[in-house]
């Protein structure tokens, strides 16, 4: 049965709330979907700064998470509100919202003091009650207490709409975080490699910001005007996560505003717009370098499908090429998809799955000791 449908994405890259509503119906490989409307809401200044201090490990309180996990199900509430207002949608037709939440804070791995969790925020009965439609969130947990990273999960999505018979393809997303999907020809989920490559457009967005004041680097124009700080470049790379077997995560509690604030403090008498290029070039390293590195050093035959912001900026992606020394990079444009919405048409998928009671996370990818159903399913009376 068809299902009406509203999937939201805030990543890790804070550049807003990602918001598309649309048709699915089926499930596995056999879900078939269409997207009608989309559209991206920036976060309010107040809850941008709340959001950044609950991040930060010097700065959050209980009681600042506490309040977030509400204030931030109240935010996206009332972007579900102005959104089908401004599309003309009846609320009363949703059958239901996937959303991913805020992530605040991803532990990976399990140390002496910690063990491995993923903290989302923007709580799934709040929204639920605020819109009367059910939500599925907090699609993480389960993954996790089966032995996994927790992440990644869209490779799941990936498989069911981008498996081919005859090519090797690379879903390469670069949001915040950069994250690849292996999917080699003819080969069954449970063959899917997948993993975080490192950072993608955080360290860049913060170098834009903090050295700037601007947002991001619009397609990339200023990392093509620098040059690479080859001191700055090496000193990143020598990270012991790059080297890291999959399957591996990671965040901005690895590569976020601490390590960054670091790093411009100790080349603080640099050129800026040196800086960004080298943060550039860093990211298309630690991507090319990973396939070679995890995947096969060959790609002249493998397919590269870039989503996220990444997408937009030209000159990350030429690097890429460069990096990983081929040409067969596409976007999702070229598959008749929106490369900045990618990620919620996944979690859309994953949604689905959920409340059908089948699994979708990808045990291979993440880690996990087993398939799980993913998610919690918050919902309403008479829903």
């Amino acid at each position: 049965m068809k299902k009406h449908a509203i999937s939201m994405m805030s990543g890790t890259s804070l550049d807003g709330i990602d918001i598309i509503y649309g048709d699915i119906e089926g499930s596995g490989l056999s879900t078939k979907l269409s997207v009608h409307h989309t559209k991206t809401y920036a976060y309010d200044h107040k809850l941008m700064e709340k959001i950044k201090k609950a991040m930060s490990q010097s700065e959050s309180t209980s009681k600042l998470l506490c309040s977030l996990n509400v204030e931030l199900a109240q935010a996206y509430s009332k972007c579900v509100f102005a959104f089908c207002e401004e599309f003309d949608i009846d609320m009363t037709d949703i059958d239901f919202i996937a959303n991913h939440g805020q992530t605040i804070y991803h532990i990976s791995e399990d140390d002496e003091k910690d063990i491995r969790s993923s903290l989302q925020l923007g709580d799934g009965s709040v929204l639920a009650q605020l819109t009367k439609i059910q939500v599925v969130s907090n699609f993480r947990m389960a993954d996790i207490a089966s032995g996994g990273h927790g992440a990644p999960l869209v490779p799941y999505a990936h498989y069911v709409l981008f498996r081919d018979q005859y090519k090797d393809r690379i879903l390469q997303n670069i949001g915040g975080i950069a994250n690849a999907t292996y999917l080699m020809k003819d080969r069954q989920l449970e063959d899917v490699l997948a993993f975080d490559n490192g950072p993608g457009n955080m360290m860049i967005d913060y170098a834009c910001q903090t050295l700037l004041g601007k947002d991001y680097d619009d397609g990339g124009h200023i990392a093509s005007s620098g040059q690479v700080i080859q001191a700055m470049f090496d000193d990143v790379m020598a990270h012991p996560y790059f080297k890291k077997k999959p399957p591996k995560s990671t965040g901005r509690e690895v590569f976020g505003q601490d390590y960054c604030d670091q790093l411009l403090k100790t080349y603080n008498d640099e050129d800026p717009k040196d800086i960004i290029t080298t943060l550039t070039h860093i990211t298309a390293k630690a991507i090319g370098q990973s396939y070679m590195d995890f995947i096969k050093e060959d790609l002249s035959k493998t397919e590269m499908i870039v989503s996220g912001g990444g997408a937009r900026n030209k000159t990350l992606i030429n690097l890429i090429k460069l990096y990983a020394k081929t040409d067969q990079v596409y976007v999702m444009e070229d598959f008749g998809y929106d490369s900045d919405y990618f990620e919620a048409l996944a979690f859309m998928i994953l949604a689905n799955q959920t409340l059908l009671g089948q699994t979708s996370n990808v045990p291979h990818a993440t880690g996990a000791k087993e398939d799980v159903v993913l998610g919690q399913i918050s919902p309403v009376r008479g829903g």
